[in-house]
């Protein structure tokens, strides 16, 4: 045993020189056989729990992750197994910037991902009820005029986003009058949401998407067209305004007998009230017609600007 020890003991330092020597020699040709790199992927972002009946946007569908390992580690792992996601589990209405988080194998060091933060908006799905306007295009075949026009359904259901639908004031639908009609006839008239500038909003689905409308022609009738007024009934509340009423259209081409067209100077709408309003809205009216008289369509619509004293 003496022997033994005496002979581990002999030299000690040297044997330890060595020791360190081999050691480093030992690191150096590993670290130059199988040196650590550095590489990026591109990663999928993965949304887990997004919520039902509601429409998610995100700032970016994927990300860039940046990881160090030795080469044969990066030799031996997929890109399957680099995973980028995002929770949206209890997450409100509304937009949210989330952290990306991310799954890496093992023996791998994350070096950045990029964006590491990205951008969701959550805006649910809602349904409103909304009334048709119908307008006509195309001139009445000769010796007729259009006497009424009269969709099946008065409303439709609008479908969509939130934020979509909050820009619909209304819902249109355009007949193409004909040029061979010889009597009334239904049409089937697809119908769009639009914005206040006419414009149709994309991303909104409307049922019934087609309605029928029946058009009434009507022989030797003259026509004639007058302004539109609205018929305001009651005060908006204490402290606010009716700035501002606006018809669409606000001129109306109406069809009778030329006697009766003749004492007509301008077209009123239903009584429209107003009392209590604190903020402005979009309303679809029916017009108040006189005796004898008839038009393509009986709705206009009606703006209505409130604003505080």
């Amino acid at each position: 045993m003496n022997s033994l020890k005496g002979f581990f003991l002999q030299n000690l330092p040297v044997k330890i020189v060595a020791l360190v020597a081999a050691c480093v020699l030992w690191a150096f040709v590993m670290d130059d056989q199988n040196p650590a790199m550095e590489s990026g992927f591109s990663v999928p972002l993965a949304v887990l729990n997004a919520p039902g009946e509601s429409r998610v946007t995100q700032s970016a569908d994927s990300v860039r992750i940046k990881l160090r390992a030795p080469r044969s580690i990066f030799a031996a792992i997929s890109s399957d197994e680099i995973k980028a996601f995002v929770d949206l589990a209890g997450l409100e209405p509304g937009k949210h910037p989330l952290h990306v988080q991310t799954v890496i194998p093992q023996g791998v060091e994350l070096l950045s991902v990029s964006p590491d933060v990205v951008a969701f908006t959550i805006d649910p799905i809602i349904q409103k009820r909304m009334a048709i306007r119908v307008v006509r295009s195309g001139a009445s075949p000769a010796g007729w005029t259009v006497a009424g026009i009269e969709p099946e359904t008065s409303s439709v259901t609008v479908i969509g986003p939130q934020s979509l639908i909050g820009t619909v004031a209304e819902v249109v639908g355009t007949v193409a009058i004909p040029k061979t009609a010889t009597g009334d006839m239904d049409i089937e008239v697809s119908v769009q949401p639009v914005d206040e500038d006419g414009e149709v909003v994309e991303g909104i689905r409307i049922v019934p998407k087609v309605v029928s409308v029946h058009v009434n022609f009507a022989r030797s009738l003259s026509r004639k067209a007058v302004e539109v007024k609205p018929t305001i009934e009651g005060s908006v509340a204490p402290g606010y305004t009716l700035a501002d009423v606006r018809v669409e259209p606000s001129r109306i081409e109406m069809a009778g007998v030329s006697k009766t067209l003749d004492a007509v100077t301008s077209l009123p709408t239903e009584p429209i009230p107003v009392a209590g309003l604190t903020e402005s809205e979009t309303r679809s009216v029916a017009l108040a017609l006189p005796e004898g008289v008839t038009v393509t369509n009986k709705m206009v619509t009606v703006h209505l600007v409130v604003k505080r004293q």
